[in-house]
């Protein structure tokens, strides 16, 4: 009788271990983050090589991201900001480039990203949207 109740507690032991095994992959997808390269050139933020300044960030509800702050103004600090989600990256002086990670709320809004240094001409909104997001990453 024992063989046996050990054999089923193994058996159930091995069968559960298995079925969390199979769900990491899931889990570790969820805690990618999505990257988006912003420039900073100019006195305006553009996303990757676009031409478009200052443009509308689109991510979705609870996502990660990864912002990439590249400055290529050289003899100028940058940053980027959120207030809103209380996100910023470290100010950047002069030529250089930082990362920061940050998850999405889960509601869908907007609202403004700036550098916090030139908040009246780096400015764009960050919107999460229920769909999938516009701007891919880079």
């Amino acid at each position: 009788m024992k063989f046996r109740t050990r054999l089923i507690l193994t058996t159930t032991s091995l069968l559960a271990l298995g079925g969390l095994l199979a769900l990491l992959p899931l889990g570790a997808r969820s805690l990618e983050a999505r990257e988006v390269t912003v420039v900073a050139r100019q006195m305006s933020f553009y996303v990757g090589d676009g031409a478009t300044a200052n443009p509308i960030i689109q991510v979705a509800p609870g996502e990660r991201i990864r912002i990439t702050l590249i400055n290529a103004d050289p003899g100028f600090d940058h940053d980027f900001a959120v207030a809103a989600w209380d996100v910023r990256t470290p100010v950047l002086h002069g030529e250089g480039r930082t990362s920061l990670v940050f998850q999405a709320p889960d509601t869908p809004g907007t609202v403004t990203y700036v550098c916090s240094l030139h908040d009246s001409m780096m400015k764009g909104i960050l919107e999460v949207v229920a769909s999938r997001p516009a701007v891919p990453a880079s």
